[in-house]
């Protein structure tokens, strides 16, 4: 009988491969964890509109956590637990600058994904799209001068910026950090999350542990970036990828393998069950 409670699993550059794909070992292993009791989460950057295939895969009930902690919405009744809308006014500048000095964005709210035209972020989930039904399709819609002008109607929960670079990433980082209502922080290779202000998903986390009366001692979490350094601070077995930023290795319990080679399987296989 295994002592965890939970397994939190970030997405991208943890449980999907390179390809943005869950491989056959990671769902197995994941679905054995479900079967001995253990319930898994996930907690994404992504927002939950663009998981739903995922979750379909894994067969997953429960909680979903996304946009870095600021959404945490039940899967099977669709009601939200806890979400954080970010501040008009600065979704209004950040918005701005980015049309100013041509800055690929999408905007996550709980029903849409907004994006600007040419985007080639939104481009591969429109690709995605057409293979799925409908239920399972990510909602997008394209910023036109009419949204702009009404761009305060809008309840972003997260804006993601698509970067030249990496040095892009921590330039935009320091400018959207200084605002007190926002929080801003690298999640993968190129990408800058924007949030309102003390969004993580360790918080969210500790949201859902308490409504759920679920000790964050007894939770697995794998992450690989920035964004899941809040979280490793909160569980009692946190497990970095072996692809992993540098930093995030450094709160970690075990290292595992990396995103390509199933590293998820391989640390249930070999520290949870072992």
């Amino acid at each position: 009988m295994l002592k965890y409670k939970w397994c939190v699993c970030d997405m991208d550059g943890t449980l999907f491969n390179s390809s943005d794909v869950i491989s056959k070992e990671n769902e197995t292993a994941l679905k054995k964890l479900q079967q001995s009791g253990l319930e898994v989460i996930i907690a994404s950057g992504r927002v939950d509109l663009m998981l739903k295939p995922f979750i379909k895969q894994l067969d997953l009930k429960g909680y979903v956590i996304s946009c870095n902690g600021g959404l945490i919405r039940d899967i099977e009744t669709g009601n939200i637990l806890y979400s954080k809308v970010m501040d008009k006014i600065s979704v209004r500048k950040i918005i701005t600058y980015c049309i100013e000095y041509n800055i690929h964005f999408l905007i996550y709210t709980t029903d849409v994904v907004f994006s600007n035209k040419n985007n080639p972020r939104a481009a591969k989930f429109e690709n995605l799209n057409k293979m799925l039904p409908n239920n399972l399709q990510v909602p997008i819609k394209y910023v036109d001068n009419k949204i702009i002008e009404n761009i305060d109607d809008i309840n972003a929960i997260k804006i993601l910026l698509v970067c030249s670079d990496h040095e892009h990433v921590k330039s935009l980082e320091e400018h959207f950090s200084s605002f007190d209502d926002l929080t801003a922080l690298s999640s993968m290779g190129g990408l800058l999350d924007i949030m309102a202000s003390n969004i993580s998903k360790g918080r969210a986390l500790k949201i859902l542990s308490e409504k759920l009366d679920v000790d964050l001692t007894k939770v697995i979490a794998f992450g690989d970036n920035y964004n899941d350094i809040d979280m490793f601070q909160r569980v009692g077995m946190p497990i970095a990828m072996g692809n992993s930023v540098e930093e995030l290795k450094t709160y970690a319990k075990y290292i595992t393998r990396s995103n390509d080679e199933s590293g998820i399987a391989y640390a249930i296989n070999n520290f949870i069950w072992s």
